[in-house]
């Protein structure tokens, strides 16, 4: 479906799910649940031709929705044929769930670069740990997209970290030391979040995410400065782990050829591997939810957004000087 839902909509999905567990409840029961889940991905994808407020409405519902285990499993097992207004590659036979998580991804690359907002990277990575141990059969592009983002993010803070500290030729940017470690801080604890997305996904659905083992591979070496990282060394262990037995078994094979291995048998290795790989070798890690909680004075953000649609929508007259909004 390549309408978008407007604005109007939205604030009545979300105070429906929010405000009545019998809708929520029916909702999450729908087996054709992409017709009102596509929609809003495509809002937050051409979130640059929407209101912010739109778009923050949204990521809300998602986190909402994707508390639900049944919803964050079902999601991945729904097949799309195409997405028509995803412009940075042809998407066929990709999943509902691949599609929600690189609309996620893109929201926070964009995030970064352009609007900095520390809530909304909350919100997205938070939507993303809740579907992180009912990931399964990604898209080989999901996947992709999943480890080039996290990479982007660690080159970023390295990059940083080390101007700080005086390592390199490039002198420390401009702003003051504060500002800069704040900024280091908040993508600290992205990567730490990341990282526990890969734990909770190894973990709990590894065995039917052989791809996302095949990107971490592919990706090893980004993780290798970690093992000695204080913010990090903890969460590295069952990526270590895994990867360390899945290149073990590979070297064997490729030693057994004679010659390198081509991309299908490191996936058929994958593939062996996980299924007989002993759950006792990882260190178990719980459940990633993160539930949304309104804020303590919601009416101060919700009665400027109701008026606002009122004075656009309603095809009324209002005189602007006259309005006075007191919250």
């Amino acid at each position: 479906d390549s309408q978008h839902t407007n604005e109007q909509d939205t604030l009545l999905l979300y105070t429906l799910i929010q405000g009545n567990v019998n809708v929520k409840a029916f909702l999450l029961s729908r087996t054709d649940i992409e017709r009102m889940l596509m929609p809003m991905l495509h809002v937050v994808y051409e979130a640059e031709l929407h209101s912010t407020h739109h778009m923050y409405m949204i990521l809300i519902i998602l986190l909402i929705l994707t508390h639900d285990d049944h919803f964050s499993s079902y999601i991945h097992d729904q097949v799309l044929g195409t997405v028509s207004w995803y412009k940075e590659r042809t998407l066929t036979n990709i999943s509902t769930g691949g599609v929600l998580v690189l609309v996620i991804l893109r929201t926070i690359q964009t995030n970064m670069t352009k609007m900095r907002d520390k809530y909304l990277h909350t919100n997205c990575l938070a939507a993303l740990a809740n579907m992180s141990s009912k990931f399964h059969s990604f898209h080989p592009y999901v996947a992709e997209k999943v480890l080039n983002l996290f990479v982007t993010i660690v080159k970023k803070y390295s990059k940083m970290r080390n101007s700080l500290l005086g390592v390199g030729r490039e002198p420390a940017p401009d702003n003051t030391a504060e500002y800069w470690e704040s900024e280091l801080e908040t993508l600290e604890d992205i990567i730490r979040m990341f990282l526990e997305i890969f734990n909770s996904s190894i973990c709990y659905s590894g065995k039917n995410n052989p791809v996302l083992l095949y990107e971490l591979l592919h990706k090893r070496d980004i993780f290798l400065p970690f093992q000695t990282h204080p913010a990090f060394s903890d969460l590295i262990i069952n990526i270590e782990s895994i990867l360390g037995y899945l290149t073990t078994k590979l070297e064997e094979k490729t030693e057994d050829q004679g010659a390198s291995v081509s991309v299908n048998c490191v996936m058929e290795v994958i593939e062996e591997v996980v299924r007989q790989w002993p759950a006792d070798r990882l260190q178990k890690t719980p459940l990633l939810k993160f539930e949304y909680v309104e804020e303590q004075r919601p009416e101060d953000f919700f009665l400027p957004y109701i008026w606002t649609l009122l004075f656009s929508n309603s095809n009324l007259y209002w005189d602007t000087s006259r309005i006075t909004l007191k919250v």
